[in-house]
Parts: C-alpha cells; sequence; structure tokens
C-alpha cells in the first residue's frame, strides 16, 4: 500500500509521516484547539483565584528570657495535633481558607512556619489568626496550672518566713532576757554566769541562722513572684507580620495553557495515526477480497 506511513520492513518513513500529519491536519487545528480553549475558558474564567499566605509562629513559653525557659509543649506535637485537626494530609476535599502546610523550625523549639489558602488574603489571614487563637487556647490550662502551683509555693513559703520571724522573735526576747539576768548578777553567782554565757551563745548563733533562713525564704518569694509574672509568662503570637502576596498562586494559567496545547497537540497527533492505522486496515482487507 503506497499510502502506508510503515514501510514492509517495520521502519518509518519520516516522509511518510509528515504527509499524514499534513494532510490530516485539521484534526490538530481541530483536538488543539478544542482544549487549548478549554483551558483558556478554565484558567481565565472558570477558575476561581487561591491566594496564600504565611506566617511565623512562636508557641508561648515558661521562663521567658531565662536559661530554664521552655514551650508550654512540644512542638511536633503541636505541629502533628494542628494537621490533625485541619485534615492536611486529607485526602478529602476541604473548603477554603484552609491550612495548607506546617514546617517546624529546626534551629528552635519553640517556632513553626504555616501556610494557609484562601479565596483571597484577607479570610487567609483571618484563618491564620484563628490557629493562632487555637494553639493559645489549648495551652492556657497548662498556664493556669503552672501559675496556681507556684501561687501555693508562695503561700507555704510566706507562712514559713511567719513561722521563723515568730521564733526569732522568741529567741531575741529569751536572748535579752539572759542579757539582763548577767548585768543583775554578782560576784558570788560566777558559776551562773558561765551558764547564762552558753545560753546567750546558742541562742545568738539560732538567731543568725533563722535570719539568714529568713533572708532565703524572701529571695525566694520574690522569685516565684516573678516566675509568674507577665516578664516569664509569653503568648503564643505572629512572628513580625503575616506575609501576604498580592497576585494569586491558583491557578497557573501560563502553566496551565501550555500544558493544554502541547496536550491536546499530542493527542490529536495519536488520533491521526490511529485513524491512518484503522485506514490501513481497512484498505488492505478491501484488497485481499477483490483478489
Amino acid at each position: 500500500m503506497e499510502n502506508n506511513i510503515y514501510r514492509n520492513e517495520d521502519s518509518i518513513d519520516l516522509r511518510e509521516l509528515l504527509k499524514t500529519i499534513k494532510k490530516r491536519k485539521k484534526i490538530i487545528y481541530l483536538v488543539t484547539g478544542a482544549i487549548t480553549t478549554l483551558a483558556l475558558l478554565y484558567a481565565f474564567i472558570l477558575a476561581k483565584p487561591v491566594y496564600e499566605v504565611n506566617a511565623m509562629i512562636e508557641v508561648g513559653k515558661i521562663g521567658s528570657g531565662t536559661k530554664d525557659e521552655a514551650p508550654l509543649d512540644d512542638i511536633v506535637d503541636i505541629k502533628q495535633k494542628l494537621e490533625y485537626l485541619h485534615g492536611v494530609h486529607s485526602k478529602k476535599k476541604k473548603t477554603y481558607p484552609k491550612l495548607k502546610s506546617i514546617t517546624v523550625s529546626k534551629k528552635s523549639q519553640s517556632i513553626f512556619s504555616i501556610i494557609v489558602e484562601g479565596r483571597d488574603n484577607t479570610s487567609a489571614t483571618k484563618h491564620i489568626n484563628k490557629i493562632v487563637q487555637q494553639v493559645e487556647n489549648n495551652y492556657t490550662d497548662k498556664v493556669k496550672s503552672y501559675m496556681n502551683t507556684k501561687k501555693e509555693l508562695i503561700l507555704l513559703t510566706e507562712h514559713d518566713i511567719e513561722i521563723s520571724e515568730t521564733n526569732l522573735e522568741q529567741i531575741q526576747n529569751t536572748l535579752q532576757n539572759y542579757n539582763e539576768k548577767i548585768l543583775n548578777l554578782t560576784e558570788k553567782d560566777a558559776a551562773l554566769a558561765g551558764i547564762y554565757t552558753i545560753q546567750i551563745s546558742q541562742n545568738q548563733t539560732q538567731t543568725q541562722a533563722l535570719q539568714s533562713r529568713i533572708s532565703a525564704l524572701k529571695s525566694k518569694v520574690f522569685n516565684l513572684k516573678l516566675d509568674i509574672s507577665p516578664l516569664r509568662i509569653s503568648k503564643t503570637h505572629i512572628v513580625g507580620q503575616v506575609e501576604v502576596v498580592d497576585k494569586p498562586v491558583k491557578p497557573k494559567k501560563a502553566l496551565t495553557v501550555i500544558v493544554a496545547f502541547i496536550t491536546g497537540l499530542m493527542l490529536s497527533i495519536f488520533l491521526i495515526f490511529l485513524l491512518e492505522f484503522f485506514s490501513g486496515t481497512k484498505e488492505e482487507e478491501e484488497n485481499k477480497s477483490s483478489i
């Protein structure tokens, strides 16, 4: 068969290929044009734009600004909880705005980044603030528990200070009493004076110990109160500002049209060869039947 694009030895004749494509070029125009037109309609008319905003979030910490500072929860646990609650890895269709991804910083134990997609930057930004508030609310109970524990320690320590100050006052009174007795002793009471001197020495030692203890307890109360002050407890917050992009990230119009054009071109060429194959097969059958 003269117009067959395949030779008998199963080699491809490029000239015949080009002739075949040229002969059926209308198919290329129609198929490629139709698919490209559909892509244009989708990209510029049908598809709704999707905007992307991202933010860096720092989880609230206890003991902020000290060597013992620590986030309210493990950052990886926070990431997994948020991914589950917002269905980040779920294959189900999610409405916008939606949480797209969460990235944990390798250099920090309290910072992670999130990307949110929305139909506009305003709704996406609101969704980020909602997520931040969600993280903060989840760990409010831990902050309350921490503060209640510290407050109980403060009360116990202050009670200990009161007892120590009462004991100190009693010892100081006893010490003053011994001093007065020594002043009233005569030479005949030398032995008794020695006993009073020993008692005075013991009371002075106890006085110094109690004074030192009271000072340490007051310092402890000060540090405990400082631990629950706003200076030492930081809330979950956005670092800097939410980053927004004025142009939508979806659909990628140029890429969509280019892919559609290439797909249409390849599909039309495939159809041409398929039609040519069936045409050649039919012609061979007609030749066989005529013989």
